[in-house]
């Protein structure tokens, strides 16, 4: 097995990805939640999405496993970031740390689909629900 499955993910690094949705997710959730508190923002998740989506979109294209590792470490990290017990986003409402962890799993659903060339659960919604009925 190489690492990463595939050097170009989907052959398009500008095909519509689920992980770009996943981190646009993850993007809308920190934007809420960073204005609330003085001194207390989300920067371990906002770190850790936008390292993931530099090395998703520009890295992985021309150096692939540098980029496929920097994508899903960047994910772990964002991750960590949302789900850190007493953390920065334990004061918040707890919708939109499930917003938070939503996106983030989105967007590793994607990377570890295209880093380890694992059939995902995503892949699969999009292959047997979506692509079918586009036009």
């Amino acid at each position: 097995m190489t690492f990463p499955a595939e050097s170009v993910p989907d052959g398009v690094i500008g095909a519509p990805h689920h992980l770009y949705v996943g981190v646009l997710v993850l993007a809308v959730a920190i934007l809420v939640v960073a204005d609330d508190y003085a001194q207390r923002e989300p920067l371990l998740a906002l770190t850790g999405t936008l390292t993931a989506l530099f090395a998703f979109a520009t890295v992985w294209p021309y150096y692939h496993t540098t980029g496929a590792l920097l994508t899903l470490a960047g994910l772990v990290v964002a991750l960590l970031g949302v789900l850190w017990p007493g953390g920065m986003w334990s004061g918040y409402p707890l919708v939109w740390r499930f917003v938070a962890f939503v996106g983030v799993v989105v967007g590793l659903d994607d990377a570890a689909s295209h880093a380890f060339g694992v059939w995902t659960p995503l892949d699969t919604v999009w292959k047997v629900g979506i692509y079918p009925v586009l036009p």
